[in-house]
């Protein structure tokens, strides 16, 4: 069975490794997020998550990087990503579940570089942005597009989308 390949709309760049978004290659340019999941019917709790790294943003101007992760971060990342996929999209969705969250209006963003990084580089469908907390301050945030998660951004500090303190 042939797997559907995500297209990808105003990506100029051919590298010896095939069709590559610019923004993974550090240039300035317009990802666009796949739309359609592979193999996904609709169906949230037949489906474990799935992390791919089509999107993600490893630009040297890029605050949060995944290139400038350590490498104990790099291992509670990998950690955290194989409990993740243990999970059900139903699962993640839960509002039970509380590694998970999905921001519908990523214009409501309290990080105006973050808004306007994902505006210029990334050409998305809807407005929304997802992300897993790695415990601690660490994010995790991408597109979430059927059961698969596409990688963005890797946010040690919790600054793409910082909690409102409360009780202040």
């Amino acid at each position: 069975m042939a797997r559907h390949k995500p297209s990808f709309g105003r990506v100029k760049p051919q590298s010896p490794m095939g069709r590559v978004p610019q923004a993974a290659l550090g240039r300035a340019a317009t990802c666009r997020v796949p739309k359609n999941a592979d193999s996904f019917d609709g169906r949230p709790n037949t489906h474990h998550i799935v992390f791919r790294f089509d999107c993600v943003d490893i630009a040297e101007d890029c605050p949060w990087s995944l290139a400038n992760i350590t490498q104990a971060d790099h291992v509670n990342l990998l950690s955290k990503l194989r409990e993740f996929e243990r999970c059900t999209l139903g699962e993640i969705l839960s509002p039970d579940y509380g590694a998970f969250r999905l921001y519908t209006n990523f214009s409501d963003c309290p990080n105006r570089s973050a808004r306007q990084r994902l505006g210029e580089r990334y050409e998305c469908d809807g407005d929304s942005i997802a992300r897993f907390r790695l415990g601690g301050t660490a994010r995790l945030y991408g597109f979430l597009v059927g059961h698969e998660f596409h990688i963005l951004w890797w946010d040690k500090n919790h600054e793409v989308w910082p909690s409102k303190k409360k009780h202040t």
